[in-house]
């Protein structure tokens, strides 16, 4: 991995997990080589085969029950392997995991590691929860070359928060039989907006995308992925609130019409659920989004009808630009964290990562190193090479893929914005969204009242980059 950011902000905080377990007996520093301290056998500081075991708790919210399942497969697998360690699972769901996990914190029940996202993450390490894993980062890096922004959601305030584990990435997903086939690729959104104008028959409930203006995560994932390819931000430069600008403007302008001519009016109390369901009922022809119904698409006629190509930019020449979805380890337990790193290493490695992504849910999981993303185990899988063109696609789309408060903007500056965590779980954007289309407000008022509010929820100030601001 060759990545330029130096790490932001202060000196990181130490929290009471980590205090408590550096004054304990055994110290877990000096992370070195694949194994993180074990020997072959699995046996950490001279503790026999089977002996004395390394417990270890994990918690990940991929509860569907095939996930679970995959899971399951690869922990058993993992265990047969190292004697020395112990790991189970308990899935959760992401509807309850944040004030679970809060609750869990403040009893001192919490896991000793957990499958998490950007935002999620340092939301928690705002709160001194977090254990600093870049030794075991540095070493997966070394070993099989991670991606340089898989990296970059994790390191600031002094340290490397998560383990990249798999990627997730926004594709533009359309019905080949109704946009031109293969070759379809729109120029710009004038002409995107044209095309999906055109194959929407209202009265017959068929529409050109779907596209949400809900109170969730879905909406704002899809607002903000229009304003990557804008150039529209949240935070500016300087970290403070830079929404209210031209290309914020230009970026609800489109998404209102867009709504307004091709999309199902219902979409505005819409989830994931019924989202899914539109593709698979043959009502909704495209959507930008993760590839995430592909498995359900097997069990209907519409498994050879469906291409991806990038997000079409706003203007011809511009680059195809997304937002993706880093999900990644943070670690709880400095006690455990060799054992910890022992079973990322071992997920990592190539027979064992391209086959968990895959088997877990092909298409949509993507590995976050070099040598996961030419594993075999992973192209071989039935869907993955059923779809290849959409996942060659993907990997195209990940080196220009972002998230708020992780662009180039505050990477260089070195900002550290712990307020992401709020901006995300809030669906403050989505909310602009609405105003924007059930409230039916222009673009400029949309943008100045998401200005406010945006500053109001976060309890951040305007950025100097605005006008009329010095």
């Amino acid at each position: 991995m060759t990545n330029n950011n130096t790490t932001q902000g202060k000196k990181p905080r130490i929290s009471r997990r980590t205090f408590l377990a550096t004054t304990g007996a055994a110290s877990t520093t000096g992370l070195a080589g694949c194994l993180f301290g074990f020997d072959q056998g699995g046996s950490q500081g001279g503790t026999k085969s089977g002996q004395n075991a390394v417990e270890l708790t994990f918690w990940h919210q991929e509860s569907v029950p095939h996930r679970v399942e995959v899971f399951k497969r690869f922990i058993d697998k993992f265990n047969r392997e190292n004697d020395g360690i112990r790991v189970s699972q308990q899935p959760q769901s992401w509807d309850a995991v944040f004030g679970k996990l809060t609750s869990a914190l403040n009893t001192g029940n919490e896991p000793d590691f957990m499958f998490s996202l950007p935002a999620f993450t340092m939301t928690f390490q705002s709160q001194g929860a977090l254990v600093d894993v870049g030794e075991i980062v540095d070493t997966v890096d070394k070993d099989r070359s991670l991606f340089d922004n898989t990296v970059t959601p994790f390191r600031y305030d002094g340290g490397t928060w998560g383990v990249p584990m798999w990627d997730m990435v926004f594709l533009t997903h359309y019905r080949t039989d109704k946009y031109g086939g293969q070759s379809w690729s729109p120029r710009n959104w004038q002409e995107w907006l044209k095309d999906a104008s055109n194959v929407t028959n209202q009265d017959q409930s068929k529409y050109g995308i779907v596209l949400p203006a809900n109170k969730n995560l879905w909406t704002t994932e899809n607002l903000y992925t229009l304003m990557i390819e804008n150039d529209a931000y949240v935070y500016g430069p300087d970290g403070k609130i830079m929404f209210d600008t031209e290309e914020t403007v230009e970026t609800l302008d489109f998404y209102k019409r867009m709504f307004n001519q091709a999309s199902p009016p219902e979409a505005t109390a819409w989830d994931w659920a019924e989202w899914e369901q539109a593709l698979l009922r043959d009502t909704g022809y495209s959507t930008n989004g993760f590839s995430s119904w592909v498995r359900s698409l097997q069990a209907t006629p519409l498994a050879d009808k469906f291409g991806a190509i990038q997000q079409p930019p706003p203007r011809e020449g511009m680059p195809s630009r997304s937002i993706h979805y880093v999900n990644n380890i943070m670690v709880f337990n400095e006690k455990k964290k060799n054992a910890i790193g022992t079973f990322i290493e071992w997920l990592h490695r190539p027979e064992n990562y391209g086959a968990w992504l895959a088997e877990t849910e092909p298409t949509l999981y993507l590995p976050v190193t070099e040598t996961g993303k030419n594993a075999k185990s992973f192209w071989d899988h039935e869907l993955i090479q059923r779809y290849r063109g959409m996942v060659q696609t993907q990997f195209e789309a990940l080196p220009r893929a972002s998230i708020y408060g992780f662009r180039d903007i505050h990477t260089k500056n070195n900002l550290y914005i712990p307020s992401v965590g709020t901006l995300e779980g809030s669906h403050a954007l989505a909310e602009v969204v609405q105003q924007l289309v059930v409230r039916d407000k222009s673009p400029e008022e949309a943008a100045s009242w998401g200005q406010n509010h945006l500053e109001n929820v976060l309890g951040v100030g305007p950025s100097k980059k605005l006008k009329g601001q010095t």
